[in-house]
């Protein structure tokens, strides 16, 4: 008998259609006499309007009230979930964070989970009960509710299927796989049969939807067997391996996106380094999520200092970086947020300066200015303006011999 975790994301249980749907997987699964636990995300657009709600009240800092109020869509879809389940003749229940318990620190709107008691779902097992867990919560010691950031409910299902010795977590969304660039911006994308963890978490962290980058960093931690496939197409979908089998080869698996960034220069800052650890230590009281860095050196000990956040997060960034400018005495602030960000991944892609050449003798054949780069052993970022980012993807794709790559 095999035990899965299966979660399912906003889109596949968005309206009652697609929960009954996505009741039928499940059955389907349980004929196999499979355990399964199941972990839901909230029905798409309902935590982009809870998170409205929140913000109109109080719209500069997540606190513990916000949690409160974002973990109550993942409640909802769990007990429609259920009932959906038990109109097929199974047995199932819902499960709350604070019912396992899903143990995590007091962050507010940014837990991370420190323990899973596993006794409740262990004996729901053993009575062919099938668990239906909201995922994105978590609870803390003084019982206080928590949420674990966008995209949670990966982390959620991922943390389970380590908790309890899954033999595979497979995350359903509403595409069949990890592809090498978003198929809705580069028509020739191609579905991947397997990726290793290292490839897909800079893959989610540079901005592909398909999972959150801290489950992916998860996984990899626990070992847990992980799987992307969609809810709405019968498919294998995508693989999350260890490592591949070729050696010193370099392979550009993939290119990710975002056009989720801002790009912030403070101007005439001081270049003494406790003032740039000032910016960034108000930044990270504030919850902004800060990504690439650059400086440039002018007159007199003051620098140039640039850097991007989600654009997401601007609304609450720009307060604070008032604030700043009175207690740092800096010139000035420009904020651009009509970048994207482009992402070569694959193994070896820093030794390898064959992929930089590429790289940026494509976007200079295509006279798409620059603005920032960042590299790690197996991704180059660079910031670019979001109306170049079509062009740019489809050039690269091409450039890196990823419209025929073999999946």
């Amino acid at each position: 008998m095999a035990r899965y975790v299966l979660k399912f994301g906003g889109t596949s249980v968005a309206n009652l259609a697609r929960l009954e749907h996505v009741a039928e997987i499940i059955k389907q699964q349980a004929q196999l006499r499979n355990q399964l636990v199941v972990v839901v995300s909230a029905m798409a657009g309902i935590t982009n309007e809870l998170v409205g709600y929140a913000h109109s009240l109080c719209p500069h800092q997540a606190t513990p009230e916000h949690d409160v109020v974002l973990s109550a869509g993942e409640q909802i879809a769990t007990g429609l979930l259920v009932l959906a389940l038990q109109n097929l003749g199974l047995k199932a229940r819902s499960f709350l964070a604070w019912q396992i318990p899903i143990l995590t620190d007091d962050s507010a709107s940014q837990a991370r989970i420190l323990d899973i008691l596993t006794d409740e779902l262990e004996k729901c097992l053993r009575d062919n009960i099938i668990p239906v867990v909201a995922g994105f919560q978590g609870v803390t010691q003084e019982k206080r509710l928590t949420t674990l950031g966008r995209g949670g409910s990966d982390t959620t299902a991922v943390a389970l299927a380590a908790a309890l010795g899954a033999d595979r977590c497979d995350i359903y969304t509403d595409v069949d796989g990890v592809y090498t660039a978003d198929p809705r911006l580069v028509s020739k994308a191609v579905k991947l049969e397997t990726i290793t963890f290292e490839e897909m978490f800079e893959m989610a962290a540079q901005g592909a939807k398909v999972l959150q980058a801290r489950s992916v960093e998860l996984a990899m931690k626990h070992g847990v067997n992980l799987r992307v496939l969609s809810s709405f197409i019968d498919s294998e979908g995508t693989h999350i391996i260890s490592e591949r089998t070729h050696m010193e080869k370099t392979v550009i698996s993939g290119i990710a996106h975002s056009e989720n960034e801002a790009k912030i220069t403070i101007l005439g800052i001081s270049g003494e380094m406790g003032s740039i650890a000032k910016v960034f230590l108000k930044l990270s009281e504030a919850l902004i999520t800060v990504d690439m860095i650059a400086q440039s050196q002018l007159q007199a000990g003051k620098i140039d200092l640039v850097f991007t956040i989600p654009r997401s997060e601007l609304d609450r960034a720009i307060p604070v970086i008032e604030q700043m400018k009175k207690d740092l005495n800096f010139f000035d602030t420009l904020i651009d947020n009509e970048i994207a960000k482009i992402s070569v991944v694959g193994i070896g892609v820093r030794s390898n300066m064959e992929v930089a050449n590429t790289l940026f003798g494509v976007l200079a054949q295509h006279n798409i200015p620059v603005h920032l780069i960042s590299t790690s052993e197996i991704k180059i970022s660079v910031v670019i303006s979001q109306n170049h980012s079509a062009l740019a993807m489809t050039a690269l794709h091409t450039a890196f011999n990823l419209d025929e790559k073999k999946v």
